[in-house]
């Protein structure tokens, strides 16, 4: 028995010539509306929530137990300054340690700034500064300033020095505890006008809360040598 032949598909292997003409046109499909997006679930948005949280927990976590390897008062301070960047969305800042007792030791740590760039932030007149106010106790509250360069009433030093380093924004919060008390500032700068959002202003809170009490003891250990 021979197995009939199989007609050959057009566009595959028929040869020139030999493809059939279709037998009508078809006519084309009416125009549909697009149907609108169905709603987001609940559901979906809790996760979503939930989702969020748990990266950030994530994220603070490691950032935590970065610092917690940290053995020396020194290298605490840049890592803290690096973490708070990453946080903060933000590329420079510094950490000005001036423990509340009077005791010392005083230091100024930068991240992104030199030397010469940090000595052009100390002619700013101290109580023009969100540091300064924070370490005189003026201030006991994280200070976001969005739009430096727009504020009416800076400093005019300030002003200069922040047009002359290239940085348009800032936030500064205090280093300090109910158990240690004051320690010092830390500032994040920003190079055009930004603040950090509700999310970032909560991550450096806890952040810098448990980067606070990880000083003191730095502090103490580095008093006894």
């Amino acid at each position: 028995m021979t197995t009939p032949r199989l007609p050959k598909v057009a566009g595959i292997d028929s040869p020139p010539g030999q493809v059939p003409p279709p037998a009508h046109t078809v006519a084309p499909a009416p125009a549909v509306a697009p149907v609108p997006p169905a709603p987001t679930a609940p559901g979906a948005v809790i996760q979503d929530r939930l989702a969020g949280w748990v990266s950030d927990l994530t994220t603070l976590h490691e950032l935590t137990e970065r610092l917690a390897r940290t053995a020396a008062l020194d290298d605490a301070l840049h890592e803290l300054l690096r973490a708070g960047a990453a946080l903060m969305g933000a590329r420079r800042g510094l950490v000005v340690m001036e423990p509340g007792d009077g005791l010392g030791p005083d230091t100024t740590v930068g991240l992104g700034l030199s030397r010469p760039d940090l000595g052009h932030i100390e002619t700013v007149p101290r109580g023009a500064t969100s540091y300064g106010r924070i370490l005189d106790g003026l201030s006991t509250t994280p200070e976001s300033h969005a739009d430096l360069l727009a504020e009416d009433g800076l400093d005019p030093r300030h002003r200069e020095v922040a047009a002359r380093l290239g940085y348009a924004a800032s936030y500064a919060l205090p280093l300090a505890t109910d158990g240690t008390g004051r320690l010092g500032a830390a500032v994040w700068l920003y190079d055009e006008p930004a603040e950090p959002v509700e999310r970032q202003r909560h991550l450096i809170g806890l952040y810098t809360r448990y980067a606070t009490e990880h000083l003191a003891r730095l502090l103490e250990l580095e008093r006894t040598r």
